[in-house]
Protein backbone atom coordinates (compact mmCIF):
# COMPACT_ATOMS: atom_id res chain seq x y z
CA UNK A 1 0.00 0.00 0.00
CA UNK A 2 1.72 3.20 -0.97
CA UNK A 3 2.17 6.01 1.95
CA UNK A 4 1.31 8.76 -0.83
CA UNK A 5 -2.42 10.07 -0.22
CA UNK A 6 -4.34 8.37 -3.06
CA UNK A 7 -6.12 11.73 -4.28
CA UNK A 8 -4.41 14.62 -6.37
CA UNK A 9 -2.31 17.05 -3.81
CA UNK A 10 -1.56 20.71 -3.28
CA UNK A 11 1.99 22.35 -3.73
CA UNK A 12 2.27 22.43 -0.28
CA UNK A 13 1.40 18.88 0.48
CA UNK A 14 4.16 17.66 -2.88
CA UNK A 15 6.53 19.74 -1.12
CA UNK A 16 5.68 18.22 2.44
CA UNK A 17 5.26 15.03 1.00
CA UNK A 18 8.67 15.17 0.12
CA UNK A 19 9.99 16.25 3.62
CA UNK A 20 8.57 13.17 5.38
CA UNK A 21 9.95 10.83 2.99
CA UNK A 22 13.21 12.49 3.77
CA UNK A 23 13.08 11.99 7.50
CA UNK A 24 11.19 8.89 7.85
CA UNK A 25 14.17 6.87 6.14
CA UNK A 26 16.97 9.76 6.50
CA UNK A 27 19.85 7.50 6.88
CA UNK A 28 19.28 5.47 4.41
CA UNK A 29 19.20 7.97 1.50
CA UNK A 30 22.20 9.72 2.78
CA UNK A 31 24.02 6.84 3.03
CA UNK A 32 23.25 5.77 -0.37
CA UNK A 33 24.51 9.52 -1.62
CA UNK A 34 27.61 9.68 0.90
CA UNK A 35 29.02 6.03 -0.49
CA UNK A 36 28.24 7.56 -4.14
CA UNK A 37 30.59 10.66 -3.43
CA UNK A 38 33.35 8.94 -1.81
CA UNK A 39 35.15 7.91 -5.20
CA UNK A 40 34.78 11.22 -6.49
CA UNK A 41 36.66 13.19 -2.77
CA UNK A 42 39.37 10.77 -2.59
CA UNK A 43 40.64 11.70 -6.30
CA UNK A 44 40.04 15.26 -5.39
CA UNK A 45 42.01 14.49 -1.97
CA UNK A 46 45.04 14.41 -3.99
CA UNK A 47 44.59 16.98 -6.42
CA UNK A 48 46.06 20.45 -5.70
CA UNK A 49 44.42 23.39 -7.82
CA UNK A 50 48.20 25.39 -7.39
CA UNK A 51 49.71 23.11 -9.53
CA UNK A 52 47.55 23.61 -12.74
CA UNK A 53 47.37 26.86 -11.85
CA UNK A 54 51.03 27.13 -11.70
CA UNK A 55 51.79 25.09 -14.96
CA UNK A 56 49.33 28.18 -16.58
CA UNK A 57 51.51 30.85 -15.21
CA UNK A 58 54.99 28.85 -16.18
CA UNK A 59 53.61 28.35 -19.66
CA UNK A 60 52.42 32.35 -19.78
CA UNK A 61 56.37 33.28 -18.62
CA UNK A 62 57.47 30.35 -20.45
CA UNK A 63 60.40 32.20 -23.29
CA UNK A 64 61.95 28.86 -24.65
CA UNK A 65 59.46 27.01 -26.95
CA UNK A 66 60.49 23.55 -25.97
CA UNK A 67 60.10 24.83 -22.40
CA UNK A 68 56.82 26.20 -22.90
CA UNK A 69 55.66 22.93 -24.62
CA UNK A 70 56.68 21.02 -21.77
CA UNK A 71 54.71 23.22 -18.93
CA UNK A 72 51.28 22.81 -21.61
CA UNK A 73 51.68 19.47 -21.44
CA UNK A 74 51.85 19.56 -17.21
CA UNK A 75 48.63 22.14 -17.56
CA UNK A 76 46.78 19.78 -19.98
CA UNK A 77 47.54 16.57 -17.56
CA UNK A 78 46.49 18.36 -14.96
CA UNK A 79 43.38 19.53 -16.70
CA UNK A 80 42.67 15.97 -17.90
CA UNK A 81 42.73 15.36 -14.47
CA UNK A 82 40.65 17.28 -13.24
CA UNK A 83 38.14 16.32 -15.90
CA UNK A 84 38.45 13.00 -15.12
CA UNK A 85 37.06 13.42 -11.41
CA UNK A 86 34.04 15.87 -12.54
CA UNK A 87 32.95 12.76 -14.69
CA UNK A 88 33.53 10.10 -12.13
CA UNK A 89 31.62 12.60 -9.90
CA UNK A 90 29.25 13.10 -12.08
CA UNK A 91 28.45 8.99 -13.00
CA UNK A 92 28.72 8.34 -9.16
CA UNK A 93 26.07 11.36 -8.86
CA UNK A 94 23.62 9.71 -11.20
CA UNK A 95 24.04 6.28 -9.94
CA UNK A 96 22.62 8.00 -6.48
CA UNK A 97 20.16 9.65 -7.67
CA UNK A 98 19.02 5.98 -9.49
CA UNK A 99 19.22 4.34 -6.25
CA UNK A 100 17.50 6.70 -4.54
CA UNK A 101 14.50 6.26 -6.61
CA UNK A 102 14.61 2.58 -5.84
CA UNK A 103 15.19 3.10 -2.53
CA UNK A 104 12.45 5.65 -2.33
CA UNK A 105 10.12 3.97 -4.96
CA UNK A 106 10.38 0.87 -2.34
CA UNK A 107 9.57 2.45 0.68
CA UNK A 108 6.51 4.84 -0.76
CA UNK A 109 4.60 1.06 -1.33
CA UNK A 110 5.77 -0.04 2.00
CA UNK A 111 8.38 -2.35 1.74
CA UNK A 112 11.92 -3.01 3.17
CA UNK A 113 14.54 -1.45 1.49
CA UNK A 114 18.66 -1.12 2.42
CA UNK A 115 21.77 0.22 0.88
CA UNK A 116 22.79 -2.95 -0.91
CA UNK A 117 18.92 -3.64 -2.51
CA UNK A 118 19.01 0.35 -3.63
CA UNK A 119 22.24 -0.44 -5.47
CA UNK A 120 21.42 -3.88 -6.57
CA UNK A 121 17.91 -2.21 -7.98
CA UNK A 122 19.51 0.54 -9.79
CA UNK A 123 21.82 -1.47 -12.34
CA UNK A 124 19.14 -2.67 -14.07
CA UNK A 125 17.75 0.82 -14.70
CA UNK A 126 20.85 2.18 -15.05
CA UNK A 127 21.06 2.30 -19.44
CA UNK A 128 17.40 3.43 -19.37
CA UNK A 129 18.05 6.34 -17.09
CA UNK A 130 21.06 7.81 -18.55
CA UNK A 131 20.09 7.19 -22.34
CA UNK A 132 16.78 9.58 -21.53
CA UNK A 133 19.05 11.96 -19.72
CA UNK A 134 21.69 12.27 -22.00
CA UNK A 135 19.09 12.84 -25.19
CA UNK A 136 17.18 15.49 -23.11
CA UNK A 137 19.78 16.83 -22.31
CA UNK A 138 21.37 16.83 -26.18
CA UNK A 139 17.90 18.42 -27.03
CA UNK A 140 17.78 21.06 -23.70
CA UNK A 141 21.90 22.08 -25.33
CA UNK A 142 20.59 22.95 -29.05
CA UNK A 143 17.51 24.88 -27.94
CA UNK A 144 19.59 26.71 -25.32
CA UNK A 145 22.45 27.04 -27.74
CA UNK A 146 19.70 28.52 -30.59
CA UNK A 147 17.86 30.56 -28.09
CA UNK A 148 21.21 32.06 -26.85
CA UNK A 149 22.00 33.18 -30.41
CA UNK A 150 18.82 34.17 -31.07
CA UNK A 151 18.86 36.59 -27.73
CA UNK A 152 22.63 37.91 -28.87
CA UNK A 153 20.91 39.44 -32.31
CA UNK A 154 18.03 40.61 -30.33
CA UNK A 155 20.64 42.27 -27.60
CA UNK A 156 22.78 43.72 -30.71
CA UNK A 157 19.24 45.04 -32.11
CA UNK A 158 18.92 46.86 -28.59
CA UNK A 159 22.52 48.26 -28.31
CA UNK A 160 22.59 49.49 -32.31
CA UNK A 161 19.71 51.41 -30.97
CA UNK A 162 20.84 51.98 -27.87
CA UNK A 163 23.82 54.06 -29.29
CA UNK A 164 21.67 55.63 -31.58
CA UNK A 165 19.32 57.16 -29.13
CA UNK A 166 22.44 57.93 -26.95
CA UNK A 167 20.69 55.99 -24.42
CA UNK A 168 21.63 52.73 -22.73
CA UNK A 169 18.78 51.71 -21.17
CA UNK A 170 17.21 49.76 -24.64
CA UNK A 171 20.88 47.51 -24.35
CA UNK A 172 19.56 46.86 -20.42
CA UNK A 173 16.16 45.85 -21.83
CA UNK A 174 17.89 43.44 -24.45
CA UNK A 175 20.03 41.47 -21.97
CA UNK A 176 17.32 41.29 -19.70
CA UNK A 177 15.08 39.71 -22.41
CA UNK A 178 18.41 37.29 -23.35
CA UNK A 179 18.77 36.84 -19.58
CA UNK A 180 14.99 35.84 -19.10
CA UNK A 181 14.70 33.80 -22.65
CA UNK A 182 17.65 31.37 -21.26
CA UNK A 183 15.97 30.90 -17.87
CA UNK A 184 12.61 29.96 -19.26
CA UNK A 185 14.37 26.88 -21.33
CA UNK A 186 16.71 25.76 -18.06
CA UNK A 187 12.81 25.46 -16.17
CA UNK A 188 10.98 23.99 -18.84
CA UNK A 189 13.86 21.55 -19.47
CA UNK A 190 14.11 20.97 -16.11
CA UNK A 191 9.90 20.45 -16.10
CA UNK A 192 9.94 18.15 -19.18
CA UNK A 193 12.87 15.90 -17.70
CA UNK A 194 11.07 15.83 -14.25
CA UNK A 195 9.63 12.10 -14.73
CA UNK A 196 12.34 10.44 -16.34
CA UNK A 197 13.89 8.45 -13.14
CA UNK A 198 10.29 7.48 -12.04
CA UNK A 199 9.13 6.33 -15.15
CA UNK A 200 11.89 4.21 -15.60
CA UNK A 201 12.12 2.59 -11.97
CA UNK A 202 8.78 2.68 -10.54
CA UNK A 203 7.16 2.18 -14.56
CA UNK A 204 10.25 -0.12 -15.72
CA UNK A 205 10.16 1.94 -19.34
CA UNK A 206 12.85 2.27 -21.68
CA UNK A 207 15.04 5.51 -22.43
CA UNK A 208 13.05 7.24 -25.45
CA UNK A 209 9.58 5.85 -23.71
CA UNK A 210 10.73 7.60 -20.13
CA UNK A 211 11.38 10.82 -21.78
CA UNK A 212 7.91 10.43 -23.42
CA UNK A 213 6.19 9.31 -20.48
CA UNK A 214 7.48 12.52 -19.15
CA UNK A 215 6.43 14.96 -21.38
CA UNK A 216 3.22 13.89 -21.48
CA UNK A 217 2.98 14.26 -17.69
CA UNK A 218 3.95 17.94 -17.80
CA UNK A 219 1.15 18.42 -20.95
CA UNK A 220 -1.62 21.29 -18.96
CA UNK A 221 0.45 21.62 -15.77
CA UNK A 222 3.31 23.35 -16.85
CA UNK A 223 3.53 26.34 -14.23
CA UNK A 224 2.74 23.76 -11.61
CA UNK A 225 5.86 21.40 -12.05
CA UNK A 226 8.22 24.39 -13.10
CA UNK A 227 7.43 25.82 -9.72
CA UNK A 228 7.86 22.44 -7.77
CA UNK A 229 10.86 21.72 -9.40
CA UNK A 230 12.32 25.49 -9.05
CA UNK A 231 11.79 25.13 -5.47
CA UNK A 232 13.67 21.41 -5.04
CA UNK A 233 16.49 22.83 -6.80
CA UNK A 234 16.57 26.03 -4.91
CA UNK A 235 16.93 23.62 -1.85
CA UNK A 236 19.05 21.15 -2.91
CA UNK A 237 21.56 24.39 -3.92
CA UNK A 238 21.29 25.10 -0.43
CA UNK A 239 24.20 22.80 1.10
CA UNK A 240 26.26 23.97 -1.80
CA UNK A 241 25.76 27.60 -1.07
CA UNK A 242 26.35 27.52 2.96
CA UNK A 243 29.85 25.33 1.64
CA UNK A 244 30.81 28.00 -0.43
CA UNK A 245 29.65 30.99 2.42
CA UNK A 246 30.86 29.88 5.41
CA UNK A 247 33.97 28.49 3.82
CA UNK A 248 34.58 31.77 2.07
CA UNK A 249 35.14 30.20 -1.38
CA UNK A 250 33.12 32.87 -2.69
CA UNK A 251 36.26 34.97 -2.41
CA UNK A 252 38.04 33.00 -5.28
CA UNK A 253 35.06 34.19 -7.71
CA UNK A 254 35.85 37.60 -7.08
CA UNK A 255 39.38 37.65 -7.01
CA UNK A 256 41.12 34.64 -9.34
CA UNK A 257 44.87 35.87 -6.97
CA UNK A 258 42.81 34.40 -4.28
CA UNK A 259 42.94 30.93 -6.28
CA UNK A 260 46.69 30.67 -5.59
CA UNK A 261 46.16 30.97 -1.93
CA UNK A 262 44.55 27.70 -1.46
CA UNK A 263 46.72 25.35 0.52
CA UNK A 264 45.93 21.59 0.53
CA UNK A 265 44.60 22.27 3.92
CA UNK A 266 42.28 24.28 3.29
CA UNK A 267 41.60 22.01 -0.04
CA UNK A 268 41.13 18.83 1.80
CA UNK A 269 38.31 20.85 4.37
CA UNK A 270 36.60 22.16 1.52
CA UNK A 271 35.81 18.71 -0.05
CA UNK A 272 35.20 16.97 2.94
CA UNK A 273 32.81 19.64 4.04
CA UNK A 274 30.94 19.18 0.64
CA UNK A 275 30.96 15.75 0.92
CA UNK A 276 29.65 15.78 4.31
CA UNK A 277 26.61 18.47 3.48
CA UNK A 278 25.91 17.54 -0.69
CA UNK A 279 24.24 14.04 0.74
CA UNK A 280 21.80 16.48 2.56
CA UNK A 281 20.15 18.01 -0.54
CA UNK A 282 19.26 15.12 -3.26
CA UNK A 283 16.94 13.18 -1.17
CA UNK A 284 14.63 16.28 -1.07
CA UNK A 285 14.79 16.84 -4.48
CA UNK A 286 14.12 13.09 -5.25
CA UNK A 287 11.56 13.02 -3.13
CA UNK A 288 9.46 15.86 -4.45
CA UNK A 289 10.64 13.93 -7.83
CA UNK A 290 8.85 10.93 -6.48
CA UNK A 291 5.98 12.97 -4.89
CA UNK A 292 5.26 15.02 -8.01
CA UNK A 293 5.58 11.77 -10.59
CA UNK A 294 2.36 9.85 -8.45
CA UNK A 295 0.65 13.72 -8.33
CA UNK A 296 0.18 14.00 -12.28
CA UNK A 297 -0.23 9.79 -12.97
CA UNK A 298 -3.31 10.47 -10.09
CA UNK A 299 -4.36 14.08 -11.87
CA UNK A 300 -3.94 12.91 -15.25
CA UNK A 301 -4.89 9.24 -15.49
CA UNK A 302 -6.89 8.50 -12.50
CA UNK A 303 -4.41 6.39 -10.94
CA UNK A 304 -5.53 6.54 -7.66
CA UNK A 305 -8.89 5.16 -8.70
CA UNK A 306 -6.91 2.25 -10.63
CA UNK A 307 -4.94 1.25 -7.83
CA UNK A 308 -7.88 1.25 -5.69
CA UNK A 309 -9.78 -1.41 -8.05
CA UNK A 310 -6.70 -3.43 -7.83
CA UNK A 311 -6.32 -3.38 -4.22
CA UNK A 312 -10.28 -4.16 -4.11
CA UNK A 313 -9.60 -7.02 -7.01
CA UNK A 314 -7.14 -8.81 -4.87
CA UNK A 315 -8.98 -8.41 -1.62
CA UNK A 316 -12.16 -10.26 -3.40
CA UNK A 317 -12.60 -13.71 -2.51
Amino acid sequence: MSTIPMRPLGFSEIVDGAVQLYRRDFGLYYLIVLVCSLPAYALTVVWNPNELLESAEALDSAADPALAMEQFATMMGQAGFLLLVSLISLAFSFFASVALAVAMHARIEGRPSSLGTAYRGAFPHLASAAGASIVAFLIFLVVFVVVWLLSLFILAGFALGGLADGSLWLAVVGFGIMVVALLLVVFFWRAATFGILPAVVVEGRSAMDALGRSLSLCRGAWLRVIGIMVVATIVSWAPTAAVTFFTGTWELFLSSGEVATISPTRQWVLNTASLVLTPLAMPFLLGCIMVLFHDRRVRSEGYDLERLADEMGAAAP
